[in-house]
Formats: structure tokens, C-alpha cells, sequence
């Protein structure tokens, strides 16, 4: 088995050459979803496979149990596939990660139009819910990696999951991504997602963020300089900064994000302020109504995202008063539910930035 460390630190991997190709998704080497991370989920994958054939079980059981799905199944099972399920797992781990894969998520995601499911859902769903459903998906793999690996496994493998997973996310939810004529623009305090509870992101992982989430507060000047240094370093997103006073203002947004999303709680008021930052990214939008953000390099980015928060929380552990404190190595079982909190709330969050892309055309998404 290989030892994952930092992403950046692992040197070329061998003999394992166009494991990700542009056909998978044209954004996977902007997302930081490369050959290396191909690797970690075929050997992490495979040492968890038991764990991860009960998952088309569990989600059966779940889409049947879950207030939020339950009207939509059927009681003769028409409605759901465990074997497509668990097809759409094994190659997701066998990868490779090429327009062959891209093409079969296509097949098992897109139900007509613009409707859309979940692998193995054969009716169509919300896209919010094929959303969460993904959010609480991404937790069931980070509790099977607890169980199996050891912590460093759990961060940068761990790490390439979440990303794999919004990339996927990409490509289930094609047909229902459009751009808006103009922002939303209704920003009233409502819950923090219509489908968190069913994401799997309730009391005790609102806990966890508050606990956790002061302890990687001050890092928010290195995280802006990475993520603007990143983006201003890549063609897909150099050409959506006008000029130096809108680089300023953009480092400044995403300052006040991770400030936010790192010591405010996830309700209401944070759904109200995520629905402006989404709605300044659309066409007529922010400061910059010129500068217009698809979607698809939002969810790049947020799979980019989550893959160094994953890594970010390796030093984060509980402490001996139920607190957590930073720069001790947790237990992997701990730093899979740190996990779980973290990229189930990010996850939300990408769905709040896309409601104007998601929106029918004349109403917008609750």
C-alpha cells in the first residue's frame, strides 16, 4: 500500500500513464485531479471494496427511508438498481478516468432534457437532492477510509475522492446547468440548504465545524494567496480578473468566505450570504456584471477546494475536553468524521453557488 502525503509532494507517478484523460472532464487537471489521485482511489478503492459494496445497499435503503426521496421510489424497486449502483462504484474505482467512464455517468445520470438522477435512480431527482445525496455519499467513504487507513491515507487519498466525486458531480448535472439571463437575486434568510439534514449535515457535524473551524481561521491569508496565485496561474480562470482592483476586491470576497465559513455557523444567514456571492458570478451580477463564472469551473474549483481542506485537516484532532486543538494527529476514525463534517458542508455550499444556474427560468430554486 502506498503512503500518501501532501498532494504537491508526491513524486511522478509511474507506469500508470493517461489514467485521466481531458474526455473525463476538461477541467480535471484544473480541479488537481490527476494521474496521482487516479492511483490513490484505484488502491484505496480496492482496500475498502467491502466496505464499499454495502454502500448501493445502504443508498437503497436510504432513498426508501428519507422523507426527502421516499415519495419518489416505488415499493416493486423499478424505481432503484443496486447492481447499477454497484457497477458505477467498481469503475469509478478501476478507472481509467477517460471520456469511456465520463460517458457511462452520463448514461446512469441523465434521465431526458434537462432532468437528472443518481447512478442507479431510475427517476428523475432534484438536482440538489443528486447533490446531497453525493455530500452524504463522500461521508460514507470517509467513514469506510477510517475504518481501513491510517491518517495520512485519510487526508491526501481521502483527499482525491472528494475530488473525484465533484468532478462526477460535474458531469450527473450537465443537462440541468444553464446560464441565467440575470442574478436571482431573492437572498432572504431561509435554512442553510433545502437537503442539508439528507446530506448527512446536522447537529453533530454543525458541532464539529464550530469547534474545528476557529482552529483553521488564521490561516485565511495563506489560503487566499494559494487559491489567487492558483487561479491567476491557470488558463481556465486567469482572463475572469479584469484588472488589479478587481483582483483586490475578489481576495477580499474570498477572504471574508473563509473567515465565514471558518467561525460563523452553517443557517440561514449563511445561506442568504452564499446566494449573493452566487448571484455575483452570474451574468449582470457583482460589481462586474461583465464577468460571468460558469458553472462547471465553480464546481472544478470546489473539488479543488476540498481536496486541500481534506489535506489541511490532518493536524486537527479532539482534545482530551471534547474541544479540538491544532497540530496533534488525530485517530483516523476522528479524522474521517472531521472530514465528513467539512466536505459535506462545502459540498452544500457549491449547491448554494449554483441555484442561478440550477433555477427554472422563471422562478427561482428555494
Amino acid at each position: 500500500m502506498t503512503v500518501y502525503g501532501r498532494i504537491e509532494e508526491v513524486p511522478e507517478v509511474g507506469g500508470y500513464d493517461q489514467l485521466v484523460t481531458p474526455g473525463f472532464a476538461p477541467l480535471a487537471e484544473f480541479a488537481g485531479f490527476g494521474d496521482y489521485e487516479a492511483v490513490a482511489i484505484q488502491e484505496t478503492g480496492s482496500g475498502i471494496l467491502a466496505l464499499i459494496d454495502r454502500i448501493p445497499g445502504a443508498i437503497s435503503e436510504y432513498l426508501k427511508m428519507r422523507p426527502e426521496s421516499a415519495p419518489l421510489m416505488d415499493e416493486s424497486g423499478a424505481s432503484l438498481s443496486e447492481p447499477l449502483i454497484k457497477e458505477w462504484l467498481d469503475r469509478t474505482i478501476a478507472g481509467p478516468f477517460d471520456v469511456e467512464l465520463a460517458n457511462f455517468v452520463r448514461e446512469v445520470s441523465h434521465v431526458g432534457g434537462t432532468e437528472v438522477t443518481f447512478p442507479g435512480v431510475r427517476r428523475a431527482l432534484p438536482p440538489q437532492l443528486v447533490l446531497a445525496l453525493t455530500a452524504w455519499l463522500q461521508g460514507q467513504i470517509l467513514q469506510a477510509m477510517g475504518q481501513t487507513y491510517d491518517v495520512a491515507t485519510i487526508s491526501a487519498a481521502g483527499a482525491a475522492w472528494m475530488n473525484l466525486f465533484m468532478l462526477q458531480l460535474g458531469i450527473m448535472l450537465e443537462p440541468s446547468l444553464a446560464e441565467p439571463d440575470a442574478p436571482l437575486g431573492r437572498h432572504g434568510a431561509v435554512e442553510f440548504h433545502p437537503y442539508a439534514e439528507f446530506a448527512g449535515f446536522g447537529a453533530k457535524e454543525a458541532s464539529v465545524l464550530r469547534k474545528t473551524g476557529p482552529l483553521l481561521g488564521p490561516a485565511a491569508g495563506g489560503v487566499v494567496s494559494l487559491t489567487y496565485d492558483y487561479l491567476l496561474s491557470r488558463p481556465e480562470s486567469a482572463g475572469y480578473f479584469q484588472d488589479a482592483s478587481h483582483l483586490a476586491q475578489r481576495k477580499m470576497t474570498l477572504k471574508a468566505w473563509w473567515t465565514k465559513s471558518t467561525t460563523k455557523p452553517m443557517d440561514g444567514d449563511f445561506h442568504s450570504y452564499m446566494s449573493k456571492v452566487a448571484d455575483a458570478h452570474v451574468k449582470g451580477g457583482g460589481t462586474h456584471p461583465q464577468v460571468v463564472i460558469p458553472p462547471d469551473l465553480t464546481i472544478a474549483l470546489m473539488g479543488w477546494v476540498q481536496m486541500r481542506v481534506m489535506t489541511a485537516l490532518n493536524t486537527v484532532a479532539p482534545g482530551a475536553d471534547g474541544e479540538y486543538v491544532f497540530g496533534k494527529i488525530p485517530e483516523p476514525a476522528a479524522a474521517a468524521e472531521i472530514g465528513q463534517a467539512w466536505m459535506r458542508m462545502l459540498t452544500l455550499q457549491l449547491g448554494i453557488l449554483l441555484k442561478p444556474y440550477l433555477a427554472p427560468p422563471t422562478a427561482a430554486l428555494a
